[in-house]
């Protein structure tokens, strides 16, 4: 009788996709994605095809950076510094939130400019 020897590589790739993760540690809801677009557009001249082009770019950079639960900490920090009183001032003034928001910002500045969103003007006549 003879014996068959796998070779080392085949074993190899039957250990791999054992360990292969369900899915990237940085992949951002489906749900945060189309918020996060839509704000974007509203903020840049509107829902036009250049604008969701433009805003998902964003996102797609922000999320190759940042792990989702990050950005939702940070995101949270820079849209609550505006609170007023006591309990905004946690959110204006800690080191935490200082730290997180800048990380943020210069994430989506950097973003916004390598995706070439701006706002689109447009004239009435």
């Amino acid at each position: 009788m003879t014996r068959i020897i796998p070779s080392t590589s085949i074993v190899f790739l039957i250990a791999l996709m054992g360990f292969t993760p369900a899915a990237s540690a940085n992949d951002f809801p489906t749900l945060e994605r189309v918020k996060f677009v839509q704000e974007c557009m509203s903020l840049n001249g509107g829902p036009t095809y250049v604008n969701m082009y433009g805003c998902s770019c964003v996102l797609d950079k922000i999320a190759a950076e940042m792990r989702f639960d990050d950005f939702v900490h940070a995101d949270a920090f820079a849209r609550l510094r505006n609170m007023r009183g006591e309990r905004g001032g946690y959110f204006r003034s800690s080191k935490d939130s200082r730290s997180a928001r800048k990380v943020l910002t210069t994430l989506r500045d950097e973003a916004t400019e390598q995706c070439f969103v701006s706002q689109q003007i447009t004239r009435t006549q």
